[in-house]
């Protein structure tokens, strides 16, 4: 199998080409031992896990999944492909569409359903470990900025940085000010741009300027004086350039310019969050989305099974709503998934899982050997309360303590790299999905993703199979097979007592709920 490796460093101490060099060795052992030949590495430096815009490499990467030249992607840990869950799932996404799974190097994850419930566990331990170091840095930050301090030590047109506090540069804040005059006047951000490059004026960084940079220069607040960073805000610590009477009338016509851009973009296009769970219960090949106009204009989303794409080819299944179907499963999944039982059922498993992969099993080879050595220690204590003291006892005893310390250190060491699970952060994590905002996209695409493995879709039926059994096909045949023949029965004969309602009550398996439609439609 063929595949390539991801790397990441964050900005921040501790965080250099040795971490990327650690990943790759790591990688390319994990590669070996699984006899997968790499073919190609791409590394982000200095970025953060959350800042998907500007990982290029990473995007690059996602693009090229698309050339089908390799099946797989490793990384270091999870945090390496990110550290924000939606951004996460929709990543994977798009590499499952092209046939190319992620593979974690240092983490032990099965294949099996209750693998991905396991993933997304990591994944949202990554993102509260990311936020509570942003919490701390967002502290030095403010602190820095109450002192007036740049941060990052990056130039700005008009000002100097002198001893890490902005200062006015004389020679260069007349060209901000005529950039603002300028534009307050009526001229494009391209024609000062050009003009300013014709004179042979440069920007901050010494490079010709460009309408991105000029339109930079002109939203940026610290030309009067209030200096921001996400929500911190900072004023009276930069002397300012810019009044606020032409500051203000600048705003004023970047937002009418703005708004006109906005009217002739394109709306994105939409989300269909089941693409490659479901499937048709009729000729069993995948639903697909489909969009359609009407006459008035109005853009209309639905699921439609693929064969009823080709000419010529037959199938009996109806098209559903995308919106309606979408929150059916979504309702679906938290009244029947996130139920006490089933969460009790599911935090065992992935503890389960966890204490059975090779650093788990690491971790109790070290708590035994540190068991042995305090036995080993308290017999000598024994000993020598009986009177037995000789060279050899007090060079076992010492030799003990020092073994003692060592077991303890790498025991903290490890702790340190692989938090322990427990069911009972399994059962929290878990039941945090219940108060989440149902009307998110974030949120059902992270919930369908988590916890549903398929779907198969008949006109009056769902079968949902979810993410907490391995064998299912047996489960779902015996369902399907109960539920035709209580539909049969019923269609045959209206007074008969089978209801098909009430077959899920017999044959309903841990991970495979059946809902009749009548209440969706």
């Amino acid at each position: 199998m063929n595949a390539v490796i991801y790397a990441r460093y964050s900005a921040g101490p501790g965080q250099n080409e040795q971490s990327i060099e650690g990943q790759l060795r790591d990688c390319r052992d994990y590669a070996k031992k699984n006899d997968i030949t790499i073919i190609d590495t791409y590394i982000d430096r200095h970025i953060s896990g959350t800042d998907f815009e500007n990982r290029t490499e990473f995007n690059r990467l996602i693009k090229d999944c698309e050339r089908h030249q390799f099946s797989a992607v490793i990384v270091w840990k999870v945090d390496r492909f990110g550290r924000n869950r939606e951004e996460i799932a929709m990543n994977k996404v798009k590499m499952k569409k092209h046939g190319v799974k992620l593979l974690y190097a240092k983490e032990h994850i099965p294949d099996g359903p209750e693998g991905i419930i396991l993933e997304s566990l990591l994944e949202g331990m990554a993102e509260y470990y990311s936020a509570e170091l942003s919490q701390k840095v967002r502290r030095g930050l403010r602190e820095s900025m109450l002192k007036g301090h740049a941060l990052g030590g990056n130039p700005m047109l008009g000002y100097k940085i002198i001893n890490k506090k902005y200062v006015v540069d004389p020679v260069t804040s007349p060209i901000v000010v005529e950039i603002f005059e300028r534009y307050a006047a009526g001229e494009t951000a391209k024609a000062i741009a050009t003009d300013l490059n014709t004179r042979g004026v440069v920007n901050a960084k010494g490079d010709p300027f460009k309408n991105n940079t000029i339109y930079f220069i002109l939203r940026n607040e610290k030309y009067i004086g209030i200096y921001r960073y996400g929500d911190i805000v900072v004023n009276d610590v930069i002397h300012p350039i810019i009044n606020m009477e032409l500051w203000g009338k600048v705003q004023m016509i970047l937002e009418m310019n703005s708004r006109n851009r906005s009217r002739s973009r394109c709306t994105a296009p939409e989300e269909f969050l089941l693409t490659g769970k479901i499937f048709c219960e009729y000729c069993k090949r995948p639903i697909i989305g489909e969009s359609g106009t009407s006459r008035n204009g109005a853009s209309h989303y639905y699921y439609k099974c693929s064969s009823r794409k080709n000419k010529g080819a037959k199938c009996a299944k109806s098209t559903f709503r995308k919106t309606d179907l979408e929150n059916f499963i979504v309702s679906q999944t938290i009244d029947n998934v996130l139920h006490p039982d089933t969460i009790d059922y599911l935090a065992k498993k992935v503890v389960e899982i966890q204490n059975s992969d090779a650093q788990e099993l690491q971790m109790q080879s070290l708590r035994k050997q540190l068991s042995d050595v305090q036995k080993g220690l308290n017999n000598l204590v024994n000993a020598v309360e009986m009177g037995i003291i000789t060279d050899t006892t007090k060079e076992r005893m010492m030799a003990l303590e020092e073994r003692k310390e060592e077991l303890k250190i790498c025991i903290a060491k490890a702790e340190i790299k692989r938090p322990k699970l427990t069911e009972e952060m399994v059962e929290y994590w878990l039941n945090k999905f219940r108060d989440q905002d149902v009307d998110s996209t974030e949120f059902k695409i992270r919930l369908i993703n988590t916890f549903v493995n398929s779907i198969y879709l008949h006109n009056d039926y769902a079968i949902i199979v979810y993410n907490f059994c391995d064998d299912e096909s047996g489960h779902r045949a015996e369902i399907r097979a109960q539920l035709d023949d209580a539909l049969r029965a019923k269609k045959e004969d209206q007074t008969c007592s089978s209801d098909p309602t009430q077959v899920p009550a017999t044959v309903l398996q841990t991970n495979i709920i059946m809902i009749t439609l009548s209440v969706f439609a």
